[in-house]
Formats: structure tokens, sequence, C-alpha cells
């Protein structure tokens, strides 16, 4: 997996890492201190790149922020924040038991013009429409407040607590990935939350990936007992630097494998990136190995860029690589130019009205459509290559949902209702075990790879979540369509899923309803017509086997 833009420790239970020679032995006590890690390591936010200690907020265990939030241990840490558990003493001065939450602390270089770009964005996303399924799969925040530090003012954020990220949770699996039981049941979760911000929100997420989405409790015993754990186990932390932090290590392991009812309670969270859809986007947005191909030739984007996303993702949830692990995203490594090479070499060449969108495509492809640098096309990357852990039926079921998702034209991929209706997600079928991840199933594809270092995104600060809008402030706005400066001609020439309102936007998406019936299915756009047949192929034959079966009794 790729390393996570947010930070994490494994348990107090199983700390037996790089960290492990660098800490003093716990004495026997009946109040168990914590062990200390040596001041000459840089650890947690220490490590990040330009890291200033002056722009985080000192924050301490048992410390009380906003006279209301009692500190109780460090959950995780990102490029600009530090997560917490808190206790929220005034719930449990009312209802009589401990309430938990997570603060979120950010760093206090925040800028208010970011800020305020996220506050109608926060607004809308909690308010837009509690009725609709989707509404529970997206994390919304429930307070905010400003600290003081020496060094400047930081904003809180206060959330629900979530389960930890799904980068974590596999890690309990076996293989430590999903298996295709386990990815049905997860990926509806996600869909329906992508719905719902897409067609009831009108926002682009921009940044998916598995620490961006986390599960639910489940079993509220299950907070209990972590907090206990880290009572009786307290995480080790670098006493006081010169500038008065202490370094706590993160603690975000909830014990067991979550449940199939915990995986269905899955979360989109981290909305910090997101942007409207209705408006012309170009900016760059999502990590490189991520990236649509909209956005690396700049043909404007909105929500079918999340859908990419998602579709490449499934291959670091289900597989033991990433589907364009192929591409260098360290750093100053990333060329877009082998990226378009092994697109090419997955979904076959670009539409050259596709092409003329594009203010970069010049830069990359020829007057006839062809890629420059012929040396980054390959011929080994395929979907059916990909795939080492299915066979038969449902591999095609597989890769026919995933191809649904990851195409040239924007405007083809299916949305987030009509993938809900995929048979990959909906037919019927006996329980087949998924092939464990081994060795020799992966060198194959993966042995030429290499190994991924890091997946840095754009530029922007991220932001879980922001401040609460004022009740007066106007909740919608009308926008310009993002596609206004398009040449007329590929509007003629693009095939438009009929979902799509076509005289406002692109990818125009109408309103769902808040349950899908046998006669409201989505239409299957013109362009996915052949992938139909394959799929009516694949359960027609089912169903003949199964007719054969029983003649033979």
């Amino acid at each position: 997996m790729r390393p996570n833009l947010l930070k994490r420790a494994q348990s107090s239970t199983n700390r037996q890492g790089p960290l492990s020679h660098l800490l003093h032995s716990r004495a026997n006590s009946p109040h168990p201190q914590a062990d200390t890690v040596s001041g000459l390591k840089a650890i947690e936010e220490e490590t990040l790149p330009k890291y200033n200690a002056d722009s985080f907020y000192p924050a301490r265990l048992g410390e009380v922020l906003n006279d209301r939030y009692k500190v109780v241990l460090k959950l995780g840490f990102g490029m600009t924040a530090t997560v917490w558990l808190a206790q929220d003493i005034r719930a449990n001065a009312k209802a009589g038991q401990p309430t938990y939450v997570t603060v979120k602390i950010n760093v206090n270089t925040l800028t208010n013009d970011f800020l305020s770009g996220r506050r109608e964005i926060a607004e809308r996303l909690q308010t837009a429409n509690p009725n609709h399924p989707g509404y529970k799969h997206v994390r919304f925040m429930l307070d905010t407040f400003r600290i003081k530090s020496k060094h400047g003012e930081h904003l809180c954020i206060v959330y629900d607590v979530l389960r930890e990220p799904i980068d974590l949770c596999m890690e309990k699996f076996p293989g430590r990935r999903f298996n295709s039981e386990k990815l049905r049941k997860l990926l509806p979760a996600l869909l329906l939350g992508l719905d719902y911000m897409h067609s009831e929100c009108r926002v682009v997420h921009t940044d998916l990936k598995a620490d961006n989405i986390m599960m639910g409790l489940g079993d509220p015993s299950v907070l209990e007992r972590f907090v206990q754990r880290e009572l009786e186990h307290p995480s080790p932390r670098k006493m006081p630097d010169n500038h008065g932090r202490i370094i706590y290590t993160s603690c975000s392991d909830f014990g067991e494998a979550p449940s199939d009812a915990v995986i269905e309670s899955a979360k989109i969270t981290d909305i910090g990136l997101a942007q409207w859809g209705d408006v012309r986007n170009t900016k760059p947005i999502q990590s490189n190995a991520f990236m649509a191909p909209e956005v690396i030739l700049q043909c404007g984007w909105s929500y079918p860029a999340d859908i990419w996303n998602l579709g490449v993702m499934l291959w670091d949830l289900f597989e033991n690589f990433g589907l364009f692990d192929g591409i260098d995203t360290r750093p100053g490594h990333y060329r877009p130019e082998q990226h378009l090479g092994l697109m090419i070499s997955l979904l076959g060449p670009p539409p050259k009205e596709f092409l003329k969108r594009g203010a970069k495509t010049t830069s990359y492809f020829d007057a006839q459509g062809q890629l420059k640098n012929a040396e980054c096309l390959s011929e080994d990357l395929t979907f059916e290559s990909s795939i080492s852990r299915l066979r038969g039926e449902e591999k095609e079921l597989f890769i026919d949902f995933a191809k649904k998702m990851l195409k040239w034209v924007p405007e083809e991929r299916w949305t987030a209702e009509q993938l809900l209706e995929h048979p990959y997600l909906t037919k019927e079928r006996e329980y087949i075990p998924t092939p464990a991840l081994s060795r020799t199933s992966t060198e194959t594809f993966g042995s030429i790879l290499p190994s991924r270092t890091g997946t840095p995104g754009p530029t922007s600060s991220p932001l879980s979540a922001s401040l609460h809008l004022p009740k007066d402030v106007e909740k919608s706005a009308s926008r310009n369509s993002p596609t206004e400066s398009t040449d007329t001609s590929l509007e003629n020439t693009t095939s438009v899923p009929s979902t799509y309102n076509t005289t406002t936007l692109p990818y125009q998406l109408k309103k769902r309803d808040t349950s899908l019936s046998e006669s409201s299915k989505p239409p299957v756009p013109q362009s996915n017509k052949c992938s139909q047949e394959l799929i009516d192929s694949i359960l027609n034959r089912g169903k003949a086997n199964a007719n054969k079966a029983a003649e033979t009794k």
C-alpha cells in the first residue's frame, strides 16, 4: 500500500517495531508509566517534510479543550493536523457515562481564504438531504472551535469516533486484503456516499483513497476496550522538546477484524480538498497514482474524476499491487507521459475528440493522437493480467465493473447510482472463497513494478472539514457549466449517457430517489452496450447451467 498521509502506529499490544530499541523498560507498577522515545529520533509529525513545531498545537493528554473535550490519546497525524480521541465531559455529566469524540487540531498556518472556501461545502454536505441513503456514509463534523497557542490560533473540528481507516482494517484480513465477498459489502457504502455527494450536494471529493475511508465502531464496547487498553499500556512518547511539545505516538488499532456489518457501515471522510462539481475545474487534484486522464490533460473535470479514482482504488483493496504501480509516484519522479502510456495499454488509444479538450494534450500527444514518448507504452498491462485472485464468471463481472469506471471519456463512465445496479454487486452467487494472495500469484504482474514509496497529491492544504455556516448563508448558488468553453464540435460527437442533462452540464446528475426499484434502474449508457451484452451472456450462461443441472437430477 502507498504510505498514508495520515500516519498511524499499531496498538500498544504490538509495538515491537523500529522504535523498540529506543524505548526504556517499563517498570512494574500498578500505575503504568509510558515508555519514552530517544530525543535523537524523529517520530510522527516530526518526520513530515517541512515540519515546523511552531505550527502544531502542543496538545497534552488530560488537557481539556474548549472547556469540554478532555484529551485521552493520539489517533494520528497529517501534514496539517494532529488527531485525538477525547472525552466529552459535558455529555458525560448529562448521560452518566463517558462519550468520546475525535478532535482534529489543525496547524495555525491555514489561511482564512482557504477556510472560507470549505464552509459552504461542509454545510451543504451536512444539510442537503438527510433522507438520502448515502447520507450515513459521509462523515460530518459535530462541532468546531478555536484554541490559541504561543504561535497562533488553531481551528479544531470535532467528529464522531470511527474505526481505523480501511487500509489498516485490511491488515486483519487473510492476505491483508479484502476478498471479493467483503469487497461487495464495502462498495455499496462507498457508492451510496458518492451518489449523495454528487447528486444531492454537487460536490466532488477529489481525494478518494484507502486512508480516507473509515468504518463504524459496531459494538460500542470496542471503544471502551480500546481506551482501557491505552490506560493500561500507555503509548510511548518523547519528552518535551525545546518548543515544549510532547510528541506522542499514535494508536488507532481497535482490535479484532471488522465484521460484515461494520464493513457495510463505511464512511467517506476527509472532505478538505472537496470542490464544487458544477463549475469549471482544471486545477490539479488527486494523488498521482489515482489521477484521471482529464486531470492530467487539463480537459476540465467534475464528478467522473471520483468514479475513476474509485475504479483505480479497487486494486489497492483487492490485489497486492496497485493498477498503475508501473509509475513512480515519488516527489519529483512522477511522469504523466508514463502514466498515460499505461492507460493506453489498459484502455486502448484515447478518442481524438477527447484529446481536443485538453490544454496539455500537445505536451504528450502528436497531431495524430499518438503518444509522443512511445517508450512509455507497454503491452504487459491488461485487465485480465491484473486480476490474480478471481476466476471464471466472478472475474469477468469484476473486470466489467471496473471497466464501467475506467474510461477515457468522463461522460462515458457510469455514475455511482448506475454502478450500484451492476451485477458484480447485485447478482446472487454461492459462496466461493477468494484465493489467498501469494508471491507466485503476483510475480508476473508485480515483480516489474517499482515500490510505491510515496503518492503525493496536489499542493493544496488538506482540511477534513470546516466551520459551520451561519443559518442565513445562502445554501446554493448558480454556477457556470464546467465545459462552457469547450468546443461545440465535441458536444456533437461525444456519447453522453441519458442520465445526464446535457443542456447544463456534460455530467449533470439527476436527483436520486431514496430507493431504487426495478422499474427505475438507471439506463445503460450507449457507450457501454457491448459491456452490457457481456453481462447478459454471463447471466444467461449461469441460468442455462442451472437448468441443465436440474434436468439431469
